[in-house]
């Protein structure tokens, strides 16, 4: 990207804009792990996906195993 007569101001914008997206673009990403039952115990923010069900779960805040559903 050429920064011909960009005041200095301006150049600093982009470079933290660049700066971000490189990290973003870096970054590692979450992936939920596939089981074929739920876990014996699971702890409070757990998060997985059940194969057999086809069914993504979480574990809330209060300990309850929760089914996520996407509408």
């Amino acid at each position: 990207m050429g920064y011909l007569n960009l005041a200095p101001d301006l150049k600093v914008v982009f470079d933290d804009i660049k700066l971000r997206l490189r990290k973003l673009e870096n970054s590692h990403r979450f992936t939920a792990p596939v089981v074929a039952t739920d876990p014996a115990h699971p702890r409070k923010g757990d998060i997985w996906i059940n194969s057999t069900s086809n069914t993504a779960k979480i574990v809330d805040a209060n300990g309850t195993v929760r089914t996520i559903t996407w509408v």
